[in-house]
């Protein structure tokens, strides 16, 4: 069909066929592609055209006349988060075979890549309620100072008390802080004049040892009276241990910015992965769902079936999760990280679990690969969304490790760095789905490849 015969503001029948890789609903009229949010594989309703573009339109729906077995009730306050939590309105098993789905159809695409077996995604045992770090912008709504969500495609913040997916307690301490700032007369930013001060409070709490950390970005350094509002939140909250001033004096959408001071407890917060303890400072990546970060972990750790012999490369190694995770597995451990605090973090959280088989070098994996004369037996990459540069898997390839482990949080990348891998003589082993993101749209995949010639079979995990 023409894009011409769709014209926007048309309201139209439509069924609904497929999910698209951002949880929305694929209706097709003469073979033209029309997304449309809230709709599920199966139904049938009604939808208004509200953009139409040369390959495909956009959809609001009306009315539903069959309604989806897999459908759930969204309360309508909870509406707002639509953007946050795609997928809230979809029973959690079948967000499970949507995700194992997303990755099997980008492998499909694929000569190289097709028929390879995806196993099931693994779920959480609580699909709400998960996350570690919250980061919320504080903006003036009704001359009222706000936390929440902006609204789709704006810059207008909608009011949110309730996220549903941070972990029990992270909200309230959001919502207190914000009320404490607003007590002592602190103002909310303002992005157009950039004026006013707090832009952002940013909440992250250890899953396993329940203590807080508290980031609060200002536009200028002045946050004002800190000897009331330090003893204000920490008397509200007792389990904080560390009050971080963040200042951002940029007119740009990202929290954080370049400065940042503790004013109040540790540099860092504590959390327990694998039996693990690791330091977290404001800046540190740390997967967002902790029991889901330890079952990929596990999941690696069993593909991996180490001996106790081999020498693994950790690239984009962070502050030390899975370096130190497998080090009891492994003869040597070494780990590479760009971010030179997280290297110093890397180490120190050696120390604190008294392993001393690991060593961590700073710079980028490009770089630091070619000056490690050790031989590698293993290298795990686990890359931004991104993935892996070329000339990065050359340099991997070329040092002929038996077995490669690839933790992606991107399968676009995924599949492409994977069509290189086997290109290049790898077989793929294994592709384990992990749901980091319940209610969204993202999914990790954990992924094994061994050289085609070696005797590594698939593991039965």
């Amino acid at each position: 069909m023409e894009k011409n015969q769709i014209e926007r503001n048309a309201e139209i029948e439509v069924e609904f066929i497929d999910l698209s890789y951002e949880g929305m609903g694929v209706a097709k009229v003469d073979g033209f592609p029309i997304f449309v949010e809230n709709a599920l594989p199966g139904e049938k309703g009604k939808i208004r055209i509200t953009r139409v573009g040369s390959r495909f339109a956009y959809g609001r729906l009306l009315s539903l006349s069959e309604e989806s077995l897999y459908r759930l009730p969204v309360k309508e306050k909870d509406r707002v988060l639509n953007h946050t939590i795609p997928l809230q309105h979809i029973d959690y098993d079948r967000q499970l075979v949507f995700k194992s789905k997303l990755v099997k159809d980008l492998l499909a695409k694929e000569a190289s890549l097709s028929g390879i077996e995806v196993k099931d995604t693994i779920g959480v045992e609580n699909p709400w309620h998960y996350r570690n770090k919250t980061m919320v912008p504080v903006r003036s709504n009704k001359k009222r100072m706000e936390t929440g969500v902006f609204e789709n495609r704006s810059h207008r913040l909608i009011p949110v008390d309730n996220f549903k997916i941070n972990l029990l307690g992270m909200d309230e301490i959001v919502s207190g802080v914000r009320d404490i700032l607003m007590e002592f007369n602190e103002k909310p930013y303002d992005e157009k004049t950039h004026t006013g001060n707090i832009r952002s409070i940013i909440v992250r709490m250890g899953y396993h040892t329940g203590e807080v950390m508290v980031i609060i970005v200002t536009r200028s350094k002045s946050l004002f009276p800190q000897s009331k509002i330090i003893p204000a939140i920490t008397e509200k909250f007792p389990n904080v241990v560390s009050i971080v001033h963040n200042i951002n004096r940029e007119k740009t959408a990202e929290h954080l910015g370049s400065e940042s001071k503790t004013i109040f407890g540790k540099d860092t917060y504590q959390e327990t992965i694998l039996e693990k303890t690791y330091d977290i400072s404001a800046h540190s990546f740390l997967q967002v769902n902790t029991p889901q970060a330890e079952r990929l972990y596990s999941t690696l750790i069993d593909c991996l079936e180490l001996k106790g012999t081999e020498t693994v490369l950790d690239a984009y190694c962070g502050l030390g999760t899975i370096s130190l995770s497998i080090a009891n597995q492994a003869k040597q451990v070494i780990g590479i990280e760009l971010i030179e605090e997280a290297v110093s973090l890397a180490h120190s959280n050696a120390e604190l679990n008294q392993i001393n088989n690991v060593e961590f070098l700073s710079g980028s994996v490009e770089d630091i690969i070619s000056t490690i004369d050790t031989k590698l037996d293993v290298v795990i990459v686990d890359p931004p969304r991104k993935g892996l540069e070329p000339d990065f898997i050359s340099e991997i390839v070329n040092r002929n490790p038996e077995k490669i482990a690839y933790i992606s949080c991107n399968p676009a990348t995924l599949v492409r760095d994977l069509k290189l891998f086997v290109e290049s003589g790898y077989s793929v082993n294994l592709i384990q789905p992990v749901d980091m993101f319940p209610q969204t749209v993202h999914v990790e995949t954990c992924v094994l490849l061994s050289h085609k010639n070696s005797h590594t079979s698939a593991p039965s995990l």
